[in-house]
């Protein structure tokens, strides 16, 4: 198959970007503070040097700034804030930043001024445009959003259009928009559960994955599958108590491996392990957990939470979506992106439970910390991500039936 060019011409976005606000100094969970170093590329480093201020600006850029001298880095990771207590050294008490209030938003390095939204030119010939979940403001608008997530497009005027160009040896990406949009449709079937649909993705794109070369047959057989009547679930089908003991497992090792820096989110795993009875003897290798616990905690967020169940549904589009998924250069690479995907609902999900647990408040603002907490944590370090997501496939675990023990919770 030949290599093919896409013109790259239009935008697309999910339907709240538009309506995306920076909470500013009404944020509870700033990005400017908690420990995330803030780098930036050559161009924003060399202008921030040479900015002029008031002289309260100038001091506070007075050894602000400093290189970033680690070999192979490109120019991209050129230089950071000099974090004082772990919050950026520009910003004010009342949550604004200093030289966003004194010199207008144009002059803060592009990492300042694009998150949480994430940009990028995709095969699907679409500019595509997302929002990351790590920012409270975005939780808020998918919580106010019942009747699932919609998609706009826009035509992109004539100087942002770009080529992007097809690889001869990676079929399925000429149909990477279709694909996606069949997997979004199985995250939207509201006829089952959504760990439910999770699974039935992942029979369809394992079919993909282990080489079907009948592509257009593939995308019949899926239309079909929509109109045909939900019937028996599969995950009823499995050994309940086994799969929530598996599931439990997989997400404390998950939660024991995170590395995050907020010193207000430092006691949020120790909070949750103790909210189902984790204690671990390292010496001894040995550990303990309360199922009961666990259930208690997901009884209550199932009542607390009753009437906002498409809240979740919502953010796993979201996050398919901002994680560019799936992947499509290899049958390998399509299935790695599937357990990846499992792997992230599995461990948003417990958290979100978790938010309900004995002691805590159990509340949208608890839950809403929970999934902040989850996305800095997770979403934002790839290559933690990616060592996660290859222990299942070291451990023969990356199979069809284990990633519905991570649904399974």
């Amino acid at each position: 198959m030949e290599g093919k060019t896409i013109i790259v011409d239009k935008d697309l976005r999910p339907s709240y970007y538009d309506a995306f606000q920076c909470l500013a100094g009404g944020c509870t969970h700033s990005c400017c503070e908690g420990g995330w170093h803030i780098s930036f590329h050559k161009k924003d480093y060399l202008a921030l040097k040479r900015l002029e201020g008031s002289k309260e600006l100038n001091e506070r850029m007075q050894g602000s700034l400093c290189r970033i001298r680690k070999g192979g880095l490109s120019d991209s990771y050129y230089g950071e804030f000099v974090l004082k207590d772990g919050a950026c050294p520009l910003l004010r008490e009342d949550g604004l930043c200093f030289l966003q209030v004194e010199k207008g938003e144009k002059v803060l390095p592009e990492v300042c001024r694009v998150f949480p939204r994430a940009e990028v030119y995709m095969p699907t010939g679409y500019w595509e445009r997302a929002l990351s979940p790590g920012c409270e403001a975005v939780l808020a608008l998918l919580w106010e959003l019942p009747d699932g997530v919609d998609f706009l497009s826009d035509p992109l005027p004539r100087e942002k259009w770009r080529k992007y160009k097809l690889p001869e040896d990676a079929p399925l990406q000429f149909y990477y928009a279709e694909i996606r949009s069949v997997c979004i449709d199985f995250l939207q079937d509201r006829r089952f559960p959504l760990p439910e649909r999770i699974l039935r993705m992942g029979l369809a794109l394992q079919e993909l994955a282990g080489g079907e070369q009948d592509v257009p047959g593939w995308f019949a057989r899926q239309a079909t599958r929509f109109e045909e009547t939900a019937e028996t679930g599969l995950l009823e089908m499995a050994d309940q108590e086994r799969m929530l003991t598996m599931f439990l497992s997989n997400n404390i090792h998950l939660l024991l491996c995170l590395k995050i820096f907020d010193p207000e989110f430092q006691d949020v795993g120790q909070a949750v392990l103790q909210g189902i009875g984790v204690e671990i003897d390292r010496k001894e290798q040995t550990s303990t957990l309360s199922i009961e616990a666990y259930r208690e905690a997901r009884s209550q967020y199932e009542e607390q939470f009753k009437n906002r169940a498409y809240f979740m549904e919502n953010l796993m589009v979201s996050l398919f979506f901002y994680m560019r998924m799936p992947t499509l250069a290899s049958g390998e690479d399509l299935w790695k992106s599937y357990v990846n995907f499992c792997n992230v609902y599995s461990f948003f999900r417990f958290m979100a439970v978790m938010s309900c647990r004995k002691g805590a408040a159990g509340d949208q603002k608890e839950m809403f910390r929970l999934m902040v907490y989850v996305s800095r944590a997770l979403l934002h370090n790839s290559k933690q991500q990616a060592s996660l997501r290859d222990e299942f496939f070291k451990n023969d675990s990356a199979t069809l039936a284990h990633m519905a023990v991570l649904l399974g919770g």
